[in-house]
């Protein structure tokens, strides 16, 4: 994520950044006042007054994103669709070596048509980081399931790596987790996620300047 050059584009980075997480979280529970769920849906409907108000009480009680590690922002301040694409490079990257630890080109076009031609990029590019897990069919309908739901749960450990309070997590990040494998190993996972994030939120970054 690249340093603000200016005082007025590092308040307008910070805004961002806090409109980011507001909207993504899952502060409903946190805010503990009535009437936010219809605002929250869509953020052109939060009013200067009551954005300050909403985002000051969930930051004097879980911070303020703004002030963020920076790998820590690039996953909070991400929308929906790129942790989505995040997880799932991050969870293909995990499983394609107990796979297939030479990838021939038949298995190779199929794995796109699974997968899309960027995530099965990124997994290769990282297949030196995938672990030694018990080998899923990774073609098979079953197995992008469980390669989706882990690829949430290492997004999950990240934002626990970075200590971000559940208040900012989206509440689907658990159900998107549902169903993956019993356990990951933490080290490998979290590197993967890491560089998942970092990659996509890179690419967004650059098609928003």
């Amino acid at each position: 994520m690249r340093t603000p050059r200016s005082d007025g584009e590092a308040i307008s980075y910070a805004a961002r950044i806090r409109r980011a997480a507001l909207l993504s979280a899952d502060m409903l529970p946190a805010a503990r006042w009535d009437g936010t769920a219809p605002l929250l849906a869509d953020g052109s409907t939060l009013s200067p007054r009551l954005y300050r108000r909403l985002f000051t009480e969930i930051a004097e009680a879980h911070g303020d994103p703004a002030t963020f590690a920076d790998g820590a922002r690039r996953l909070i301040s991400m929308d929906a669709g790129g942790r989505a694409t995040a997880a799932l490079r991050a969870g293909l990257a995990y499983h394609l070596a107990a796979f297939c630890p030479a990838v021939d080109r038949p298995t190779l076009a199929r794995l796109k048509a699974v997968y899309g031609e960027e995530a099965v990029a990124f997994a290769l590019g990282h297949i030196n980081l995938s672990t030694a897990t018990p080998p899923l069919d990774l073609l098979s309908e079953q197995a992008r399931h469980v390669v989706e739901a882990d690829g949430w749960s290492m997004l999950a450990l990240l934002a626990d790596e970075y200590r971000i309070s559940a208040a900012w997590r989206w509440a689907g990040w658990r159900d998107m987790a549902e169903n993956g494998s019993a356990s990951l190993l933490k080290s490998p996972a979290l590197v993967l996620a890491t560089a998942a994030v970092d990659e996509v939120a890179s690419i967004q970054e650059g098609a928003g300047r």
